[in-house]
């Protein structure tokens, strides 16, 4: 690795019997054109031939690329939260990216260039948000779903976040996020939302400011819907249900991750 590996960025890339849609090429691009990325996959108890996929494209960029294989499913939260857990200091910045590339990765660097002109900045967000210039492309159904949940998870936490489910995040590798990704989420689904309401608890209890200091939101350049996604209509029932879940949690998630900030602190 570089000298300036400080700067550098590692994106984990979860993965379940992703054999038939990993886009092999767009990841062998994306690291050839930034060359202070890597690449941490965490395959997610794979059945197909995910895992001897990631390896074989681990082997041509070894310095680059990393493979973490969970020995059973559990889910895109855990699955994503063990990926932040081994990272280490290495990496001034760390992330996480969906595996259909429906975002493409160069996206990564405008989220990158926000946290190095902003050193206040804890969190960059990618956002779809359909405007002049930009290309984005949403399945319309999911589009009006996801607006409609949006709306609820305002509602329910009290953030005014536009887009919490957009797999496109970068955030700067510190004790705020150690903390918020110390306890595994009470959340299968809408984990997102539950890191975004977790860190402004934490920020609330530690400095008296919310997330709305913290992060920011930048609508993208690229996004495509992407064929073959494993979210279904129904999953929007079931994050409904994991918006109260969340709430119901408050109290004993400011306690853990209220200690787990002390922690790193000493």
């Amino acid at each position: 690795m570089k000298a300036d590996a400080k700067l550098h960025a590692c994106l984990v890339v979860p993965c379940f019997n992703e054999a038939s849609r990993l886009d092999l090429s767009a990841f062998r691009s994306g690291l050839r054109d930034l060359d202070w990325l890597h690449i941490r996959f965490v395959d997610d108890g794979s059945t197909d031939d995910t895992p001897t996929i990631l390896e074989s494209l681990r082997a041509e960029f070894p310095d680059r690329l990393s493979v973490m294989v969970l020995p059973r499913n559990r889910g895109k939260a855990e699955a994503v939260r063990q990926g932040l857990l081994s990272i280490d200091q290495r990496f001034s910045f760390c992330g996480f990216w969906d595996a259909d590339l429906a975002a493409p990765l160069s996206e990564v660097h405008q989220l990158r260039e926000a946290l190095l002109q902003r050193p206040t900045l804890q969190w960059a967000h990618g956002v779809r948000l359909r405007s002049l210039g930009r290309t984005i492309t949403r399945n319309s159904t999911r589009h009006y779903a996801g607006r409609l949940f949006a709306t609820a998870a305002s509602i329910f936490t009290g953030i005014n976040a536009y887009d919490t489910q957009c797999g496109a995040k970068l955030f700067r590798n510190t004790a705020l996020l150690t903390s918020v990704i110390a306890q595994p989420f009470v959340s299968r689904w809408v984990f997102d939302v539950e890191m975004v309401w977790r860190a402004d608890l934490l920020l609330r209890e530690t400095s008296a400011r919310g997330i709305e200091c913290a992060v920011l939101e930048i609508p993208l350049m690229y996004w495509r819907h992407q064929p073959g996604s494993k979210v279904l209509f129904v999953d929007f029932l079931r994050a409904a249900t994991d918006l109260l879940r969340i709430r119901l949690t408050k109290r004993k998630v400011v306690g853990l991750c209220t200690q787990s900030s002390t922690a790193s602190a000493q």
